[in-house]
């Protein structure tokens, strides 16, 4: 995992996204020393979401594909809001 400032970011923002991407690296933004933000992949990004999701709603039932009471997947429930770009 890589570190980088946050002024450094922007210069070296295509080399870190293709190496974020391709590579399966993590980088860390930080600003005044503190960590700020994170780029991961999309799979990544997608794990998280996920299992954020599974603990905050409960598991899919994999016949009916939505979660104990009728709530969809968050990701089904967006996807007519253009919010599908992960899946």
């Amino acid at each position: 995992m890589q570190r980088v400032n946050v002024t450094d970011l922007r210069p070296r923002l295509t080399e870190l996204l293709a190496r974020v991407e391709h590579g399966g690296d993590k980088v860390v933004v930080t600003r005044y020393g503190k960590s700020v933000a994170v780029l991961v992949s999309m799979e990544d990004f997608k794990r998280v979401w996920d299992a954020e999701e599974e603990h905050l709603l409960g598991p899919v039932n994999p016949e009916t594909g939505r979660r104990r009471g009728g709530v969809l997947r968050m990701s089904d429930a967006l996807r007519g809001r253009g919010w599908y770009w992960w899946r």
